[in-house]
């Protein structure tokens, strides 16, 4: 029994031994380097750029923390040198791995040296210097000839910038964005180039050593099969309200329209101003004799140069009111072209899906409802200056004030597409001519600045469709709150494809930056597009009432098969 007893203990003694080993005293099976990151940081700087990595050269013990030369890296101011003498340190080490001195703090004006004791003990000393370094990007992230309204296509592989022309281009200065502090030679937008011949553009970075060589040539486009290139859309310009003289934070400026050549964007009580819609730069502005807080509310075009401008009619209670629609041709003088008296409360949005000049279907949404106004014009005559009525399923869809709906074709026998916030059921999507669903966007499924679509902070409220190399694409302005704006673009060549995956890249084609507003207080957005003459380009244009304009092109080019 005592030999039993003595056999307990004896085990028990031996776990307890194994049970209370420090783990700093187990040796790794495998041994890493200790040490793989260290980074510096200024003090009192919470920016976004404010992260210095450190370039570890375990061969020959010496880590160099990178600063660069100007600092933000975008901006022209150069690098803080100052403050290096005191600089907040960061490292990433393996387990069971220290460092002495405990890194805090460094002065990285001098050499500063560190020792790294690994999991087995083993102890390296590493050297820490700062270097100021210059950048050595070297591309060119933007091509392009404004007096020619050519954007040029980037192939950053094979190093080549493609100009689109069927015809002879001559000699024109450029727009070119490079890395920052790149310089070029010859240099584009100072130096007069013939396009028409083939020429070398070369890039060197900021740091004088790193270099880049660009082939630019003019090109004759073909056209893909169907549809827009993936990958194509990108921001060609974005302004504020204030820099294109318009009034930031007045909450007027509530709509934009387009023809072949110009922007226009329209603000409550004044005259309507026009833009170069390539550049964003002012043109001209159109005299509004009838303009008021509520007589030019809301403004749309046709495909053609037509525009048509609408006031808000907005007697409650079953009381007729009228509603009057003026119609512009490219610049020309407003003309009265709809004046009717009707029940409905409209006028907040308004659309035309077609040639005003041809076939066109105007449209309308009245408030709090899911109905919708509509005039048709046939060979270019209205047919009626009576509105008629649409009335979408209520119990799929509805909208307090913002909603809107275009048409797949010039009538409603193609069917319709509605979008609408409120406390109506909010909802996206297209229905019959009777006014059932046909297909429901899943609005729940797609989130955007982190809420999915049919929180309540999201008002989808505009839309407006195009046809474009044969085939479908409607855009949906996107109000998040009062302060973003957001465009969301989707093909809709076959309509049902709406009730699909709400995610799928065929249907949920891009998503814009946000415009930022200030204080947007009606929550109001506009968005609108436009195909280019030639059928080339797409241009997709986003406003955010007391924000700016934003402007993304699309284009269809078969970059693959492009004809020198």
């Amino acid at each position: 029994m005592k030999n039993k007893i003595f056999l307990i203990i004896m085990t028990a003694f031996i776990f307890g031994i194994s049970a209370c080993q420090s783990p700093e005293d187990l040796a790794p099976s495998v041994s890493h380097n200790g040490i793989n990151s260290l980074k510096a940081f200024l003090l009192n700087d919470d920016s976004e750029n404010n992260n210095f990595v450190g370039e570890i050269d375990y061969t020959n013990r010496t880590i160099t923390i990178v600063c660069p030369y100007n600092y933000p890296k975008e901006s022209d101011n150069l690098f803080p040198t100052d403050q290096l003498v005191k600089m907040r340190m960061e490292a990433g080490l393996d387990n069971n791995v220290y460092v002495t001195p405990s890194l805090l703090y460094m002065d990285l004006t001098k050499e500063n040296y560190i020792t790294v004791t690994l999991q087995n003990k083993e102890q390296v000393q590493y050297k820490v210097v700062c270097e100021i370094r210059k950048n050595n990007e070297c591309a060119i992230t933007q091509y392009n000839i404004p007096s020619l309204e050519f954007h040029g296509i980037i192939n950053e592989e094979n190093k080549t910038i493609s100009l689109i022309s069927m015809d002879p281009v001559g000699t024109s200065l450029a727009e070119v964005k490079v890395s920052h502090g790149a310089t070029l030679s010859p240099d584009p937008t100072t130096e007069t180039l013939n396009y028409d011949e083939p020429f070398n553009v070369t890039v060197t970075a900021q740091n004088g050593k790193d270099k880049a060589t660009y082939a630019v040539r003019v090109v004759e486009p073909n056209k893909l099969p169907q549809g827009m290139r993936k990958g194509s859309g990108k921001l060609i310009w974005s302004k504020a309200l204030g820099d294109m003289g318009i009034n930031g934070t007045d909450n007027n400026t509530v709509a934009i329209a387009s023809s072949s050549d110009y922007l226009f964007v329209n603000t409550r009580n004044s005259d309507l101003k026009y833009f170069n819609r390539t550049t964003g730069e002012y043109v001209g502005t159109i005299n509004l004799p009838f303009k008021s807080g509520l007589a030019n509310f809301c403004i749309a075009n046709d495909a053609n140069n037509n525009l048509l401008i609408t006031n808000l009619r907005n007697t409650g209670g079953g009381a007729k009111a009228v509603q009057t629609i003026y119609r512009i041709t490219g610049t020309g003088e407003p003309q009265k072209y709809i004046e009717t008296s009707h029940i409905y409360p409209t006028g907040r949005k308004l659309s035309v899906c077609g040639n005003l000049d041809g076939d066109a279907i105007i449209l309308s949404t009245v408030e709090v409802s899911s109905n919708v106004l509509y005039w048709e014009v046939k060979n270019g005559v209205l047919q009626s200056q009576e509105p008629n009525l649409f009335t979408a399923d209520p119990a799929v869809i509805g909208w307090n004030y913002l909603g809107d709906a275009v048409t797949f074709g010039t009538d409603l026998s193609q069917g319709i597409f509605c979008v609408g916030y409120g406390t109506q059921p909010r909802a996206f999507g297209f229905f019959n001519p009777d006014g059932s669903k046909n297909a429901l966007y899943n609005l729940a499924n797609v989130t955007v600045e982190g809420a999915p679509l049919n929180d309540s902070g999201h008002i989808l409220q505009q839309l407006d469709i195009a046809e474009f190399n044969g085939a479908r694409y409607i855009a949906v302005a996107d109000q998040f709150w009062n302060y973003n704006t957001y465009g969301l673009l989707y093909d809709v060549t076959v309509p049902g494809n709406l009730a699909g995956d709400p995610k799928d890249p065929n249907l949920f084609i891009y998503q814009t930056n946000p415009i930022w507003n200030n204080s947007n207080a009606n929550n109001v957005a506009d968005i609108n597009l436009r195909v280019s003459t030639d059928g080339m380009k797409m241009t997709l244009y986003l406003l955010g009432t007391n924000g700016g304009v934003a402007a993304y092109e699309f284009d269809c080019i078969d970059v693959e098969h492009l004809v020198k």
